[in-house]
């Protein structure tokens, strides 16, 4: 299959996780399923975190505070030191994602800042998440970098992408978003004006229609730069 954008590509947005880098082979704590280490029914603390999830990733609740806030959903008293506990082990497994940054892709954000390509990141995340985003081997080649928590919008709004476009100084109609498709993220994108093509290396998604689906580094640069 060939790839060619059908628009001049100016700036691309990626995706964070599962996209750039891979969580697959790191035991990053899951938060649905800290319920018992805290000392919780495991299936009414599930409950409870799935309402509060887009209210931390969203920046209105930290991690922190919406463990506690569980808690006091629930009666019952969780420890501070816990709470740290858990908080902690999320930065120090995510970092440990972003310091296995695959190299190829690594290589693929360097050549496209080389071109003169402008480069982004969007994520829906917590603090936590990405605390070891600003050293790892990505963050040299990107402009700016979009994260939910911050940004206070999660995909696929539309206003998160436009956020990253705008601080990229670029229409979105010169912008191609690329994401394993997670969160309707790609169609996010394409409302938001982008272009939108689905990243397949990390994640074997359904393939999204009338999307291009990229294999590999190469694919992406043909896309990009013809």
């Amino acid at each position: 299959m060939g790839y060619r954008s059908e628009r001049m590509v100016k700036a691309v947005v990626f995706d964070l996780f599962e996209t750039l880098v891979t969580q697959s082979g790191t035991a990053v704590p899951r938060a649905g399923a800290l319920g018992g280490a805290l000392g919780l029914d495991a299936i009414a603390y599930r409950k409870e975190w799935k309402r509060l999830r887009p209210l931390a990733l969203r920046g209105e609740l930290t991690f922190a505070d919406a463990l506690t806030r569980v808690g006091t959903t629930l009666r019952v008293a969780i420890a501070a030191e816990g709470v740290q506990h858990a908080c902690d082990e999320r930065i120090r497994a995510n970092a440990m994602v972003f310091e296995k940054a695959d190299s190829e892709l690594v290589a693929l954000t360097r050549d496209l800042c080389a071109r003169g390509v402008r480069l982004a990141t969007i994520s829906n995340c917590m603090a936590e998440d990405v605390a070891g985003w600003p050293g790892c081997a990505f963050a040299p080649h990107f402009q700016s970098s979009v994260f939910s928590f911050v940004a206070g919008a999660l995909k696929p709004d539309p206003q998160i992408y436009l956020d990253a476009t705008e601080r990229l100084g670029v229409k979105p109609e010169e912008t191609l978003y690329i994401g394993d498709g997670g969160d309707d993220e790609l169609a996010g994108a394409q409302r938001a004006g982008l272009g939108a093509a689905q990243a397949t290396w990390f994640v074997s998604r359904a393939v999204s229609p009338g999307v291009p689906v990229l294999a590999n580094r190469q694919d992406v640069m043909r896309l990009v730069c013809g």
